[in-house]
């Protein structure tokens, strides 16, 4: 069957980001979402979470490797998104990854066991599988890829098991954020392994006069404005992007 605009894409939940995108994020792809600290990745990637949830009824997952799942859904009430609420209601889950870390013994989670100490990338999509089956989620975000990667300082290695996390989403047909951390949060970093990967990459930059700006560099199966256009972290709404405006650098 063929594609038709209104199924093949997926909302952000961030109107001018939508119209950056045509439309929305291309459904069941994998996109980076790429940032300095404090730049808003998070609450970009938990404003598609909540929309996607609220106004398309499509269950949600967040896994967290450096979060806590109380600084988590404090964190989100400051936008006015009741995780905690949702998760009840069994539309979401949110996978605490940095707890199966810290606990120094094997644990049992679902029917298998996992060590604390060595949680892989295989250990990972065996979680994610195993709560996208249970409660039929289509929207999961990962964060972050960067509490992983340090496990591969080889870039061969690195780059083999970035792919493999990629194919094994995307067979669980989701529509996938994973948020990577950069150190060089401006338009003069280099391009990262795992930004060729990804079937999207968005990247969210803070400027040195203090204003912000997202720009989408790619986007595989979708029309988009590659511009940088700025943005705003807003209390008790989210992010706003402002897809009329232009940054110049």
């Amino acid at each position: 069957m063929e594609l038709t605009e209104s199924n093949a894409k997926l909302s952000t939940g961030i109107d001018g980001l939508d119209l950056m995108l045509h439309g929305g994020f291309p459904r069941k792809r994998t996109v980076l979402v790429i940032g300095g600290p404090g730049s808003g990745k998070t609450v970009l990637c938990c404003q598609f979470l909540h929309s996607g949830i609220v106004k398309n009824n499509e269950k949600g997952i967040y896994v967290a490797l450096d979060y806590s799942r109380e600084a988590f859904l404090h964190d989100m009430l400051g936008f006015g998104w009741d995780f905690q609420k949702l998760e009840e209601a069994g539309s979401f889950v949110f996978l605490d990854g940095s707890s199966i870390r810290r606990i120094p013994h094997t644990q049992v989670v679902g029917s298998t066991l996992y060590s604390s100490e060595d949680l892989s990338f295989e250990d990972l999509i065996d979680l994610v599988t195993l709560y996208v089956n249970k409660i039929g989620a289509k929207r999961v975000v990962i964060d972050s890829l960067s509490a992983l990667i340090f496990r591969f300082p080889d870039q061969i290695q690195r780059r083999s098991a970035i792919l493999s996390l990629i194919e094994s989403l995307s067979a669980l047909n989701v529509t996938t954020l994973i948020i990577s951390e950069v150190s060089q949060g401006d338009f003069t970093r280099q391009i990262s392994t795992e930004e060729y990967l990804c079937d999207g990459v968005l990247s969210m930059y803070m400027l040195k006069d203090g204003s912000r700006a997202v720009q989408i560099s790619k986007m595989r199966t979708v029309q988009i404005d590659n511009k940088p256009r700025p943005y705003a972290i807003v209390s008790g709404r989210g992010i706003e992007v402002f897809p009329n405006e232009t940054i110049f650098t």
